[in-house]
């Protein structure tokens, strides 16, 4: 697809401001569904804005600028915007693929941002963003005498991700997740050193020739291993897995896709794996947007759109949408409710319409007062509900939520669900 093919989309844009709200918020404090509209306070900033500044792009009537640029990046790509749009308009105006398109419209035309070229030439240098060695990524399995997948065949392949392979904060978690999958007995392995980046940043970045290649990559590592299973410890790779690579023309051979709190889930509910655990918190769960909305299988669709009694169109045959629903939102919370003494308390705005920490799309890198504020505004909700501990699934979002809580005083509690199922552990 190109941007080209979103401007019929585009046209379509009612300028109802949908895509700035939730369809039915409890307050007016957490009514806002986007974090860059909050931020820019003007409505380039916003899904439809965006999408006008990409039509006048098509019409040649508007140029690059450093406020035009901002308007496009200071965004996490979370998502919130498609969904609250489909609310009302289904897969008419679909703003979140318009985004990705004006993204890479911009890559093209040689405007990116430093920052993200930065990130870009790290993935290209040692398949990580961070541009960590290559050779570092399994410092985390250090003396586990974890199965080597690229040599020897297992069932499932657990696949590590870029943030929690580098990130020190994340091993403790790592190993202890090593640990309950020998403990059910699971035949699993992981790549070391030979896994990289599965795309998903630079699909969002906009450099869509880079993640396929990183994409390729990645889906011929896991199938070359003869796994049935593919479980993840990354919100980003596993969003890349179900939702990216059907967009980038990339198959993972039919393979079974799971986060690991769904594997983990699944494990506890078939009786191979027994919690004995135990805490006394109050908790908050935050969604990721990689985790959620952005995790829904994609299927790619090709057909037509057919004009019906001269006033609207209908897609014949009729397209898949994706409203958000059908992301991994209930085993994170089983977990939670696996531990004794944890009561889980629910911020305004979760599941399908979940606020985004600010960490993603490349916002952080580039416009880190726009990454901290949100972290703030969701930091907020949370500390709204009175819980003590802000726990979410994803190593990105903890990293962030825990380093602008951290900066800003918070009282506020932010843990990684596996750290939460760890420490609780007898």
């Amino acid at each position: 697809m190109s941007l080209e093919t979103r401007k019929r989309y585009i046209e379509r844009c009612p300028r109802c401001s949908q895509c700035k709200w939730l369809p039915a918020p409890k307050s007016q404090r957490f009514a806002s569904v986007c974090p860059s509209i909050q931020y820019g306070n003007f409505h380039s900033y916003s899904a439809g804005g965006k999408g006008f500044t990409a039509y006048a792009m098509l019409e040649n009537r508007i140029g690059y600028s450093a406020e035009m640029l901002r308007s496009v990046f200071a965004c996490t790509m979370c998502g919130a915007c498609d969904t609250s749009c489909k609310t009302n308009f289904g897969d008419n105006i679909e703003p979140l693929d318009t985004l990705y398109e004006l993204r890479a419209r911009v890559v093209r035309d040689g405007k990116s941002l430093p920052a993200h070229v930065e990130l870009i030439d790290n993935l290209r240098r040692v398949g990580n963003p961070f541009g960590k060695p290559s050779q570092e990524r399994a410092r985390w399995a250090e003396g586990l005498n974890l199965k080597d997948i690229t040599k020897q065949r297992a069932d499932v392949f657990l696949h590590i991700g870029c943030t929690p392979a580098y990130d020190e904060a994340e091993w403790r978690s790592l190993q202890f997740c090593a640990e309950l999958l020998k403990n059910a007995k699971v035949d699993f392995g992981v790549a070391g050193n030979a896994e990289q980046s599965s795309g998903g940043l630079a699909f969002d970045l906009g450099f869509q020739e880079d993640a396929r290649r990183l994409a390729e990559a990645s889906a011929k590592l896991v199938v070359a291993s003869g796994a049935k299973t593919l479980v993840t410890c990354c919100a980003e790779s596993y969003a890349a897995f179900k939702n990216g690579f059907p967009r980038l023309g990339v198959s993972l051979g039919g393979l079974r896709v799971l986060h690991i709190t769904e594997y983990l889930d699944e494990l506890i509910r078939d009786g191979r794996l027994k919690p004995r655990s135990s805490a006394n918190a109050l908790v908050t769960y935050h969604d990721p947007c990689k985790l959620g909305r952005l995790s829904e299988t994609y299927t790619p669709w090709q057909g037509e759109w057919r004009r019906v009694l001269n006033v609207m169109y209908i897609a014949v045959p009729p397209r898949p949408v994706l409203y958000g629903t059908e992301g991994n939102y209930d085993a994170p919370r089983r977990l939670l409710q696996s531990i004794a003494g944890v009561e889980v308390v629910e911020m305004e705005r979760s599941r399908e319409y979940s606020y985004c920490c600010g960490a993603g799309g490349g916002a952080k890198e580039a416009y880190p007062d726009f990454a901290e504020k949100t972290a703030g505004d969701r930091l907020t909700e949370a500390e709204a509900t009175g819980a003590s501990v802000m726990v979410t699934a994803c190593a990105t979002c903890q990293r962030h939520l825990s380093a602008v809580a951290n900066k800003q005083g918070s009282k506020l509690r932010v843990k990684g669900l596996l750290e939460m199922l760890c420490e609780a552990v007898v």
